[in-house]
C-alpha cells in the first residue's frame, strides 16, 4: 500500500509514501491518477487500486476477493443501459492493460482529449478511456456506501446545501459480512457541513462493525 502526494511536499517521503511530480488540486485528479498508474506500471504492478481516505478497508480480504478483470468498482445502480459504466471513485481497480491505456490518454482539456474542458472527475476520465477501448466496469458487490442514520446526523448537523456532488440517497440496507471496503458518505447533511467529531464517530461505527467480520 502506498500514499501518493503531488508537488509541494517540504520533507522526504516515508517508506509507504510516493511524492509525484503532479498537482494535488481537485481539478487535476485525472492527472494525479495518471501519474499514480505510471508509477505502478513502471514498478511492475499487475493491478492498482485507487482508494480514497474516507474508506474503511479490510486489505487482506480485499486482496483475496477483488476482481482480477481489467476494471472493477462499485457501479451506481442508477446507471442506464448504454451509459458508460462509471464507478464511484472511492475504490476502483485497474489491470496493467488498463493502466497502460490511461497513461497514454490525453488529459481533459488538452488537444486530442475526449473532453474540451478541464474537470476533476478521475473515475469518469478512467472509465471513458477504457470504455472506448472495449473495457467495461465489473460491479463489485463487496463495496459498501455508509450513509449513517439520517435522524441522528440531522440532529447533530442540520442540513444545508451540500458542497459535494449529490448523487442521491441509496436504499438503506445492512452491511453484509462479506464487505471489505466501506466509504463514509454522509449525504444527509453534506460532508462539508458535518463537524469532524461526527465524521470520526461514523468512522468508528463502521470500523467496529467491520472488525467483527470474519
Amino acid at each position: 500500500m502506498r500514499f501518493f502526494r503531488g508537488r509541494g511536499a517540504v520533507r522526504e517521503d516515508r517508506e509507504d509514501e510516493v511524492f509525484l511530480d503532479c498537482s494535488d488540486a481537485y481539478l487535476d485528479l485525472p492527472e494525479k491518477v495518471q501519474c499514480i498508474y505510471k508509477w505502478a506500471y513502471d514498478h511492475g504492478y499487475d493491478y492498482v487500486a485507487k482508494c480514497d481516505d474516507d474508506v474503511v478497508l479490510r486489505p487482506v480480504q480485499w486482496f483475496q476477493g477483488f476482481s482480477r478483470g481489467d476494471f472493477s468498482g462499485w457501479q451506481d445502480p442508477g446507471c442506464k443501459v448504454g451509459e458508460i459504466r462509471t464507478p464511484w471513485g472511492f475504490l476502483y481497480t485497474c489491470s496493467r492493460r488498463s493502466m497502460e491505456l490511461v497513461i497514454s490518454a490525453k488529459l481533459p482539456g488538452l488537444p486530442g482529449s475526449m473532453w474540451n474542458h478541464v474537470h476533476g472527475n478521475d473515475e469518469a476520465f478512467v472509465s471513458t478511456v477504457l470504455h472506448y477501448n472495449g473495457i467495461f466496469l465489473t460491479h463489485d458487490p463487496k463495496l459498501f456506501i455508509w450513509q449513517g442514520d439520517r435522524a441522528s446526523l440531522l440532529s447533530q448537523a442540520p442540513a444545508k446545501r451540500s458542497l459535494r456532488f449529490n448523487r442521491g440517497v441509496f436504499p438503506k440496507k445492512e452491511m453484509d459480512t462479506g464487505v471489505y471496503a466501506t466509504v463514509i458518505y454522509l449525504n444527509w447533511t453534506g460532508w462539508h457541513n458535518t463537524g469532524p467529531e461526527v465524521i470520526l464517530s461514523e468512522f468508528h461505527k463502521v470500523w467496529d462493525i467491520m472488525k467483527g467480520f470474519r
